[in-house]
């Protein structure tokens, strides 16, 4: 296989939650990835499918999560791609595009597939979240693409969480981080490496 059809995490991994539809798996994004930041974030909101103005066009966006800091308005968009086969380089290089477009300072894809190699190094490059979410734990890829899985086990699922270009740090370095959803750190994890929040942006 060529570096852009390889995925960089096993077939069995890529499998979705049995029984879930492409808008319920939009509504888990919204509500318990995303809407989970809300107590370290300032006024954050999440809506799915806002019609949003850019450069060149008008986008139906499958969700949008926007906050306020210091009077200024921040914007992310977020893509939930509920697919079997692992996701290429070119859909996250169309969510970039809507990014610059709409002028957000973020963009998140959170798929029920891994990701080929080629679309981990496009989103490492530009600041893009990839996120993998199978049986309701949370892979994100690793600096040598080998994914890591939650453990498992009784009550919430702990999932790792790994960004590509958080604020601050050197473009395309990354780091990996375990959240726990009942963990009193959560919400402030989730809205630093998901929605690009620096700790000196969070509520208290």
């Amino acid at each position: 296989m060529s570096e852009e059809e390889t995925p960089v995490a096993s077939p069995a991994a890529a499998h979705p939650r049995p029984g879930i539809t492409p808008a319920e798996f939009e509504e888990f994004v919204a509500d318990r990835l995303l809407g989970s930041a809300a107590p370290h974030v300032s006024g954050l909101s999440v809506t799915l499918h806002e019609k949003v103005a850019g450069s060149d066009g008008t986008y139906d966006l499958d969700a949008t999560v926007r906050y306020r800091f210091a009077g200024m308005d921040f914007l992310v968009v977020v893509e939930a791609k509920h697919h079997r086969n692992p996701i290429k380089r070119e859909l996250v290089q169309v969510l970039h595009q809507k990014v610059q477009s709409v002028g957000a300072h973020k963009g998140v894809m959170v798929s029920t597939a891994t990701y080929q190699s080629g679309a981990v190094a496009f989103a490492r490059a530009h600041g893009i979240a990839l996120v993998t979410v199978t049986d309701g734990r949370f892979l994100f890829e690793t600096r040598d693409a080998v994914p890591v899985e939650g453990g498992a086990g009784t009550g919430p699922s702990p999932f790792i969480a790994h960004c590509h270009g958080l604020p601050g740090r050197r473009p395309g370095t990354s780091r990996d981080l375990l959240l726990v959803p009942d963990d009193d750190d959560y919400p402030r994890q989730a809205a630093e490496i998901l929605l690009g929040c620096p700790f000196e942006r969070l509520t208290p």
